[in-house]
This record gives C-alpha cells, sequence and structure tokens, in this order.
C-alpha cells in the first residue's frame, strides 16, 4: 500500500512541475493596462461615432523583441481601421502587414512611444485573403502590455456588392434612357 501511495506522490510531483513549466513557455492570452484600456476604448468610441464597428479586439501579453503575429481575414473592398497601441515605456513599437502570400504590404515603426504610442493603419484590401499582421514592442527584457482592435464599417454602412450581368443576357438595352437612375425602364408611348 506504501508504494501505491509513493508513487502517487511521485506522479503528482512531476505533473505538477511539468504543468508549471508549461505556463512558464506559453505566453499569457491578455494583459491588463488601465492606461491602454482607455485609450483604446477612447479611440474605439472616435470611429464608432464615424460609423464603423468593431471586427476584432485585444489586449495583449509581449515579451519585448519577440513579433506578436496576428492572421485575419479580411474582404476585398473594404476600409478597415487597425489600431495597434503599445506601451508608452517602450523604445520602439514594430507594425506589419503581409498578404496571403506573404509580401509585406507595409511597415510602421514608432522611435519615439512616450511621445505617440500609437500607429493607426488604414487598409482596404485588393482581394479577399488571410493577412498577416506582426506586432512587437522593443524594452530590454520586460514583458510589456498592448492592445490591437481593427474596426470596419458598421453593417448598414458596408459598400454593397456590384451587381454583375448575367451570362446568358440576351436582352436589348435601350439606346437612350432619360434617367440617371439604373432602374430606369422607358415607358413605351400611348
Amino acid at each position: 500500500m506504501r508504494k501505491h501511495i509513493f508513487a502517487a506522490i511521485i506522479l503528482s510531483c512531476f505533473t505538477l512541475c511539468s504543468t508549471l513549466s508549461h505556463a512558464q513557455i506559453l505566453p499569457s492570452l491578455g494583459c491588463n493596462d488601465k492606461n491602454i484600456r482607455l485609450q483604446s476604448e477612447q479611440i474605439k468610441q472616435d470611429f464608432k461615432a464615424q460609423g464603423l464597428e468593431i471586427f476584432k479586439d485585444a489586449m495583449i501579453n509581449m515579451e519585448s523583441r519577440q513579433p506578436t503575429p496576428i492572421a485575419v481575414h479580411l474582404k476585398k473592398g473594404i476600409l478597415y481601421q487597425m489600431v495597434f497601441i503599445g506601451s508608452k515605456e517602450a523604445n520602439r513599437l514594430n507594425f506589419e502587414v503581409y498578404d496571403g502570400e506573404d509580401k509585406k504590404i507595409d511597415e510602421r515603426i514608432l522611435k519615439n512611444p512616450a511621445m505617440t504610442n500609437f500607429v493607426i493603419y488604414s487598409f482596404v484590401p485588393e482581394k479577399t485573403d488571410l493577412y498577416l499582421v506582426i506586432l512587437s514592442q522593443v524594452k530590454g527584457t520586460k514583458n510589456l502590455c498592448g492592445s490591437f482592435s481593427i474596426m470596419q464599417p458598421a453593417a448598414g454602412n458596408r459598400p454593397a456588392a456590384k451587381p454583375t450581368a448575367p451570362i446568358n443576357n440576351n436582352t436589348k438595352t435601350p439606346a437612350k434612357t432619360q434617367s440617371s437612375n439604373p432602374r430606369y425602364v422607358p415607358q413605351k408611348g400611348k
């Protein structure tokens, strides 16, 4: 009986140790920085007043000098506002965007986050694709908090899909229309 209890204690110790070591390796799913959260909420409210809504939003625990990749599916022709807010304690903030073919679309670097600690990037994708946004902050060996949000036009403000003509369009179009309304159908004389 003592052998079973001893084996159970040893097994519990190994399980606990491995769980703790994994907890140190995996990054935190979020962070809590009151100043960054307030700044993020203010920027989002400003965009909401312009008819945008939140598409993605997260507080991110970031290790200094380590890139934080975020994959996001964006649709062609829709205006997205990407907002990255970093710590004012950081020495540098990096923001990069890549398309689905791993081609760099753009990069923004802030070398003095104490003055301006956020990047607002307006983006209209040329194609519907999975895009990669890479964020990083630099501050010695310290872990830093950051915020990343993507805003998009609210449902009522999104551009309508462009209509396409059917493949077998055998109807004849009138030579002249008297209205710029695309739904105008000329009336036949009485």
